[in-house]
């Protein structure tokens, strides 16, 4: 004899019947809408076309903030160093 027979049952490493695919599925499921929150929490609404259709985006409309064209700093001074002048 070879060896001890197993049913098919009794051959299986794992256990059955604890649901283990629908905590699987639940937890997905959850893991997108927590994802889908915070997305949202952060972003906020998608815009789907339609207030995008609705706003004509042109020069006088730019969908960002035009930066300013003087900054409020300036540049300092080149400074020269006295052991090696420049020609």
């Amino acid at each position: 004899m070879a060896g001890p027979e197993k049913s098919t049952d009794d051959a299986r490493q794992g256990v059955t019947g604890t649901g283990t695919r629908y905590v699987f599925a639940i937890s997905t499921a959850a893991a997108v809408v927590a994802l889908l929150v915070v997305t949202w929490a952060f972003f906020g609404p998608p815009i789907l076309g339609l207030e995008r259709a609705q706003t004509k985006i042109s020069d006088d409309n730019p969908p960002y903030t035009a930066p300013r064209e003087v900054p409020d700093w300036q540049e300092p001074a080149p400074v020269r160093n006295p052991e090696n002048p420049a020609p």
